[in-house]
């Protein structure tokens, strides 16, 4: 009886054994790898894309606004004024994404068209979101006075192109404009400066707050 015993526990023994190499034999498991790539937003002023010529650097007869307040002018045969144009890299990150706009020795009714164009050198399509006029956020602008010298007094008109909501796809550049008309009460001997950045965005994220 004891030897049955024995003979039949080392046959459960062997049987689960068994069981367990077939389990081992046939278990297997299944891993997925899988990785994702991620688009890019970027832009910036296009290097050299400003159309209009640096007066400062390449000199030409002043424009006067002669239709203010409506755009447009004429130009003249005096060269008196000049506005010079700088693009930055304002984060380092080796885009240029604020234009500098300097006017030397102008006054009232000096004009100036200035135009450039943005490039879209990331992977999304991207439409230009606001623009960031010295430090002020603006969604939409149709003309826009500016106070450089905290007067309460305005030194300079702009109109803006119709540029806000612009789609522009990867690899693809828009061109931008705006035009420039100092005022009666800009100070006399100072210098106009202020700054423009613009942001954009993801293309179905557009909006108008």
């Amino acid at each position: 009886m004891f030897r049955q015993t024995i003979i039949t526990t080392l046959l459960f023994i062997m049987l689960f054994s068994l069981i367990g190499i077939a389990y081992a034999v046939w278990s297997d498991t299944l891993k997925i790898n899988t990785s994702v790539g991620m688009g890019e937003l970027d832009w910036e002023f296009s290097p050299g894309s400003v159309i209009q010529l640096d007066t400062c650097a390449y000199p030409v007869p002043d424009y006067n606004a002669s239709y203010f307040p409506s755009t447009g002018s004429i130009q003249t045969n005096k060269d008196v004024g000049c506005t010079e144009l700088i693009l930055i890299d304002s984060d380092g990150d080796g885009d240029y994404d604020t234009l500098n706009v300097t006017m030397y020795n102008v006054y009232p009714w000096y004009y100036e068209h200035i135009a450039f164009a943005l490039h879209n050198d990331g992977t999304i399509p991207l439409k230009v979101w606001r623009a960031i006029i010295n430090g002020n956020i603006y969604y939409e602008i149709d003309v826009l006075d500016l106070d450089l010298n905290g007067d309460g007094k305005p030194d300079l008109h702009i109109w803006w192109g119709n540029n806000f909501g612009a789609q522009i796809d990867p690899c693809n550049s828009a061109d931008l404009s705006f035009d420039l008309t100092v005022l009666q009460d800009a100070p006399e001997n100072s210098t106009l400066s202020f700054t423009i950045s613009l942001e954009a965005i993801q293309w179905n994220e557009y909006y108008v707050p």
